[in-house]
């Protein structure tokens, strides 16, 4: 077991002990207060989880520290981001108002408050915890099923964010609400880059097979070309042709 898988299970571990102290306390809005600031921080995780998968896959991730340490920091940030987010639904399970069960944290939709929304955020925990654990799964599935799996980000990413925005009783305050919206345009902003240079490097190589494909004799300069014309147009009018 690794460091990230030791220290996820550390931060799980607390908090849970953590709630249950609070919950026997009598204080049944701590829980509540645990589980909207792990959300937030969850959401920052995955944000910061996102970036710099896109600037890993552009090759502009942290300059002079190579590829293995930039994936290193894009796979601990994702696990962190899963270890917030098991904080931000277990602590609900110490909640006193809403009474919620391993069901409605686990099962899109039944839960008791904002069902629809709430649904959303689960679907996502899911979708998280997917392409997290593929980290560890890329040297049996492969590189090319490891790159199409982490697709599912932007759809996680999208459904977090809505999650957040719609549920989350802090989206009204000012720091919040900037942190989505920087997240968003940041996001957004990166993705567009990314298909831009795909889709540069796609024409380019296209150029270049196309390139590839031409005969050898056209490649010849100009002037060695038309002498070769005038050659072969000569010799036909002098009855070469066919002969």
């Amino acid at each position: 077991m690794g460091k990230q898988e030791l220290l996820a299970l550390g931060l799980l571990g607390a908090a849970f002990v953590g709630g249950a102290a609070l919950a026997s306390t009598g204080n049944s809005q701590a829980p509540w207060f645990v589980s909207r600031a792990a959300g937030i921080g969850a959401f920052v995780a995955l944000s910061l989880s996102v970036i710099l998968g896109l600037l890993t896959s552009m090759r502009l991730g942290f300059p002079g520290l190579g590829r293995a340490f930039n994936f290193e920091i894009h796979g601990f940030v994702s696990v962190l981001g899963l270890t917030l987010v098991g904080i931000h639904g277990g602590s609900l399970l110490f909640d006193g108002f809403f009474h919620f069960t391993p069901a409605h944290l686990l099962i899109p939709f039944l839960s008791p408050y904002e069902p629809a929304w709430t649904g959303l955020g689960v679907i996502a925990a899911w979708g998280m915890a997917i392409v997290t654990a593929s980290f560890w799964m890329r040297r049996w599935i492969g590189q090319r099923t490891w790159r199409r799996l982490h697709y599912v980000s932007f759809a996680v990413y999208l459904l977090a964010f809505f999650h957040g925005i719609t549920s989350g009783t802090d989206t009204g305050a000012m720091p919040v609400a900037l942190m989505y919206a920087a997240s968003a345009v940041t996001v957004a902003s990166l993705l567009a880059l990314r298909i831009m240079i795909r889709g540069e490097r796609i024409q380019a190589g296209r150029s270049a097979a196309a390139a590839d494909a031409i005969p050898a004799w056209t490649e010849r300069p100009a002037a060695v070309r038309t002498s070769l014309w005038f050659d072969r147009e000569d010799a036909t009018a002098g009855g070469w042709e066919g002969s």
